[in-house]
């Protein structure tokens, strides 16, 4: 069983690769609208929830059999998309998931200039109506708008091989 799965991407030790989550955090506020009343006193009214947030990092390197720049460059084309994000083959929430951003950081290069390793952090939040982000004001789409997409990019021996003599050069 995998560590964690979206949009059926798996995390954990798999086949040929390790993409073990390092660091999880799940957030969620409080809407609060504040007024100005007559006597000029603030008054905070309670509105609802805020979207869940979900944050995931994770590392990625020839050496555990993840290209990392192919990674950040698949995460890429799915930005947008919505899915249940499952923990241990349970679903953390009761809404799905949508990727809003990802960072690639404390990359190591080689001499040629090729990305080795680098940690991947993953922003999620669980807002599904019209989204203001960047003021597009882009219609998200109800229901998974899943597409085909499987799970972290997979290396041949061969190629592990050949990046861990790039990494020791």
């Amino acid at each position: 069983m995998s560590q964690a799965e979206w949009n059926d991407i798996k995390w954990g030790a798999l086949t040929r690769q390790l993409a073990a989550i390092t660091d999880f955090t799940i957030s969620q506020g409080l809407k609060i609208e504040e007024q100005n009343t007559d006597s000029g006193q603030n008054k905070m009214t309670v509105k609802g929830l805020e979207p869940e947030q979900l944050v995931i990092n994770y590392k990625a390197g020839f050496s555990v059999g993840i290209d990392p720049r192919g990674e950040f460059d698949m995460f890429k084309k799915c930005m947008g998309m919505q899915d249940d994000f499952l923990i241990a083959g349970s679903p953390i929430s009761d809404s799905q998931f949508e990727l809003d951003e990802i960072e690639l950081s404390n990359t190591i290069l080689s001499d040629s200039g090729r990305i080795l390793a680098g940690d991947l952090t993953l922003r999620f939040n669980t807002e599904s109506d019209t989204s203001s982000k960047g003021g597009k004001g882009k219609k998200k789409k109800k229901g998974k708008t899943k597409k085909k997409k499987k799970g972290s990019l997979t290396l041949k021996p061969e190629d592990i091989a050949k990046a861990k003599s790039m990494a020791n050069s």
